[in-house]
C-alpha cells in the first residue's frame, strides 16, 4: 500500500484538483462517514453528501479559487482562499473561504468551513 500524502500536500492537490472542478478526487481521501460543519448550515454527513454539496449547482459556472494561505500542524490543515464565479441568476459571487480540516491516515475526516460572499457585503 502507498504512504499517504503529508497533510498539508494532500490538502494542496485537493484544492488543485477542486479548482478544476474535480470533485471525484476527493472520493478516495474521504472518511465514509466524513462531516461537513458549514458554519451558519446544516452539517453535511457522509461521501455521497458531501458530494452533492460540492457540485454548486446554484453557480453558472464553478468558482475559481485561488489560495492565499495553507497552515498544517498535526491532523489540522488550515486553508484561506477566495473565489469568483456567477450564480445562475446573473449575480457575482466573490467567497472568502476558511476551511479546517482534520485527516487521519490520509482520510479527511472532518472539514469545517467558514465563508462569506463579499459581493453581497459590498453591495449594501
Amino acid at each position: 500500500m502507498d504512504m499517504p500524502l503529508p497533510n498539508k500536500e494532500l490538502i494542496e492537490k485537493i484544492n488543485e484538483e477542486f479548482s478544476r472542478n474535480n470533485n471525484e478526487f476527493y472520493l478516495d481521501f474521504l472518511a465514509d462517514d466524513i462531516r461537513w460543519n458549514i458554519i451558519g448550515q446544516s452539517t453535511i454527513i457522509g461521501k455521497s453528501n458531501f458530494l452533492k454539496a460540492m457540485k454548486m449547482e446554484e453557480l453558472e459556472s464553478f468558482p475559481v479559487i485561488t489560495i492565499k494561505n495553507i497552515i498544517a500542524e498535526g491532523e489540522y490543515v488550515v486553508v484561506e482562499s477566495i473565489g469568483k464565479a456567477t450564480t445562475k441568476t446573473g449575480k457575482s459571487y466573490k467567497p472568502a473561504y476558511c476551511d479546517i480540516y482534520r485527516i487521519k491516515n490520509g482520510k479527511i475526516h472532518e472539514m469545517t468551513t467558514y465563508f462569506v460572499d463579499t459581493a453581497v457585503r459590498k453591495e449594501k
